[in-house]
């Protein structure tokens, strides 16, 4: 009589197991559809910030080649301004030469008389005059020397600064394109795992 009492209490203490245990599958399968739809958003989260900085890396490679290419114009034009500033030197000291041998030829013919020392004074003043000129002629072509070869030195700076642009630029598209690589394969992964 006891005996017979005992089994169905057990029986209803297993269907409560049973509903609970249910319940509870229930609950995880909640959590786990919960769970794997905050991780697509996330997904999608991650792909569009990747393909922005992908965007962006490409941008600033095309500004950065920009640069390279106006710096590497700008190295052109200073290499031909150094040019033309050492043949306007040439030219200056090749002029000085000349009017040395005149003074010394007007000197020479100021030994011969009176009368051709007076013109040969006017003469040597012109002279002094002219060779003043063109020593000051031959400094500014010195000068424009030296700011051609600064302005060189800065287009060789701005060449390499606008390299090394191109170079960042480069690495962070290559980064972006990675990080979009990284989603697909994490989000074909959350595919699999949701398929599962």
């Amino acid at each position: 009589m006891s005996s017979a009492q005992a089994t169905p209490k057990q029986s209803t203490t297993e269907r409560g197991q049973e509903g609970f245990e249910g319940q509870r599958y229930q609950d995880e399968g909640t959590l786990a559809r919960l769970a794997m739809s905050e991780l697509q958003r996330d997904l999608h989260r991650v792909e569009d910030q990747a393909r922005m900085a992908q965007q962006d890396a490409q941008g600033s490679r095309q500004v950065a080649q920009h640069a390279r290419s106006a710096a590497q114009q700008a190295q052109v034009q200073a290499r031909q301004a150094q040019s033309q500033a050492q043949q306007a030197q040439a030219q200056a000291q090749q002029t000085q030469n000349l009017l040395q041998q005149a003074q010394n030829q007007a000197q020479q013919a100021q030994g011969e008389a009176q009368q051709a020392n007076q013109r040969a004074q006017q003469a040597l003043g012109q002279v002094q005059q002219a060779q003043n000129q063109l020593q000051q002629a031959q400094n500014e072509a010195q000068q424009a020397n030296q700011r051609a070869q600064a302005a060189q030195e800065r287009a060789d700076q701005s060449s390499q600064q606008a390299q090394q642009a191109e170079d960042q630029a480069l690495q962070a598209h290559n980064q972006a394109q990675q990080a979009q690589t990284d989603t697909g394969q994490i989000r074909m992964a959350a595919r699999q795992l949701q398929r599962v």
